[in-house]
């Protein structure tokens, strides 16, 4: 059940990074409430995930899950309501981005070279959403949005070699 759960997680956080690249880089319209509700959806999707994973004990899965949910969240609420302190949606992001960090060392420390990969590209990820949000410059969103591109096709791998039996270095 954890391992159906992780790979939902792996899949949704897949979509959403793809979501979050077009949306930094301008492609398609971007109308910033639609996209606050299809981060608060995914948000959703993963908190109902993250029950199997408690409800499994898988420690790591669920703490990487918060962490994704966390992301989500702060961001889906900030972008529907419009009137958010955008300020406390930095910090979070921000601050999500030292999990990673740790969670990326922990991953590196135990040889797992492909997740090792994926949770490190989310630190630079989040910092560079957030200067963007502390600084107003838009070139910081533009360099995560490429990078959150990168990260979606990283997921997705993961997600269909998780599915099909693969087993990733």
């Amino acid at each position: 059940m954890a391992h159906v759960a992780m790979n939902t997680l792996i899949w949704e956080a897949a979509v959403m990074l793809w979501i979050i690249g077009f949306v930094e880089l301008g492609i398609g319209k971007n109308d910033p409430k639609d996209f606050g509700w299809v981060l608060l959806t995914g948000g959703l999707m993963e908190t109902i995930a993250l029950a199997f994973l408690i409800a499994a004990k898988d420690m790591f899965g669920a703490t990487a899950a918060a962490a994704f949910i966390l992301l989500l969240w702060a961001l889906g609420a900030a972008f529907v309501s419009g009137d958010t302190n955008r300020q406390v949606q930095a910090h979070a992001v921000w601050f999500t981005g030292f999990y990673f960090l740790f969670a990326a060392a922990f991953l590196a420390k135990h040889h797992l070279v492909t997740l090792t990969w994926a949770f490190g590209l989310l630190v630079p990820l989040c910092w560079l959403l957030s200067l963007g949000s502390y600084t107003g410059k838009h070139v910081f969103g533009k360099i995560a949005g490429f990078i959150s591109l990168i990260e979606g096709v990283l997921f997705f791998i993961i997600a269909y070699c998780n599915a099909v039996g693969i087993h990733l270095p």
